[in-house]
Formats: structure tokens, C-alpha cells, sequence
């Protein structure tokens, strides 16, 4: 899906492609069928529309990522805290009915997408959220506490995005997706 920006990375992780090895059937749903969808989404042209050449594989493939993911999730409320709004988009064209929340009127949050280290997020995380952080290379610290945190039950670790998922009902599991 993404370039090969580190090819010895893409080397070290190409045992866990595809789902190879997961045994939990949520998770191994999760990696086939929304991560490895192939499939042509209702809005990826609306999504494509804005994007420059340079930009159309690194972009493209988080931004169809973010739709997936909200298409899944299917989130209320949303707590965004990125720095590029069309990934903002990507999530709205996901999911109707959608909810933008900021740090005052937030009890919890359904999915929180951030792109940097926010401490006061993690305050937000309740049963069914999502949190998906993007440039997980410059926020493994920050990562290495949503793993922790005993809300969440499953991580899956894509390199440079993490996804965090907390349902009671799964068992505590740490994936990593060569994705």
C-alpha cells in the first residue's frame, strides 16, 4: 500500500502482511477488511480531487486509510486534533451524522485522530473508541502510553500509523501490520 520509504523496515515486517498469524477473528477481520480493502470507496475521488503528483501515494493512502476506518467505526462524536483538514474530510465522508468535538465540550469521544503527542487525549478514551495516531515514528513515546493504558485492548502498529481500539470484550493484543 504505502512506498517503500525504508526498505529494510518493509523487509523486517513482511512476515506480518495480510493478516498472516493473527488469530483473533476481530482482528484478522480488521487487517483483511478495512486496512487491505481493496476495494473502490464511494468518496476516494472526492478525497483525490485536491491532490498535487508529488502527493498522491503517501496522501492518497492515508486518506482512503482515515475513511476506511471511519467507515468501520461508524463514530458520534469525533475528537480531531491533525494539522492537515483533509484528513478531517476523510473521516466526515466516512460517517453521516458526524460530531467534531474540541477539548471543552468532550466527555469522551467515539474516535480521536491525532497527529502529535497530546496527553489530555487519553483522558477521552472510553469503551468502543478509536484512536488512530499518524507519524507514530515521532510519537512512540506518546504510543507506548496508549498501548499501556489498560482501556485499550488491541493496537495494531502500520510503522508510521497505530490504530487503538478499546472494547472490554477483545483480549489485550499488540499487532504489528506491515501495511
Amino acid at each position: 500500500m504505502m512506498i517503500i520509504q525504508n526498505p529494510l523496515v518493509w523487509l523486517a515486517r513482511v512476515r506480518h502482511r495480510r493478516g498472516y498469524g493473527v488469530h483473533s477473528p476481530f482482528a484478522f477481520d480488521f487487517i483483511t477488511n478495512v486496512l487491505y480493502n481493496k476495494e473502490r470507496y464511494y468518496a476516494y475521488s472526492m478525497l483525490d480531487r485536491n491532490l498535487r503528483w508529488w502527493q498522491k501515494a503517501r496522501v492518497r493512502n492515508v486518506r482512503r486509510l482515515l475513511l476506511r476506518l471511519a467507515n468501520f467505526h461508524q463514530p458520534k462524536t469525533l475528537l480531531f486534533l491533525c494539522r492537515d483538514n483533509a484528513l478531517f474530510e476523510a473521516c466526515h465522508y466516512g460517517v453521516r451524522g458526524l460530531t467534531l468535538l474540541c477539548f471543552d465540550d468532550l466527555i469522551t469521544a467515539d474516535m480521536i485522530v491525532l497527529d502529535r503527542e497530546e496527553e489530555k487525549a487519553l483522558s477521552y478514551i472510553a469503551e468502543g473508541t478509536m484512536v488512530v495516531v499518524l507519524n507514530l515514528r515521532r510519537n512512540r513515546t506518546f504510543w507506548k502510553k496508549i498501548k499501556a493504558d489498560e482501556r485499550v485492548r488491541v493496537t495494531f502498529d502500520m510503522y508510521d500509523i497505530g490504530v487503538a481500539i478499546a472494547r472490554g470484550e477483545l483480549n489485550k493484543q499488540d499487532y504489528v501490520v506491515n501495511w
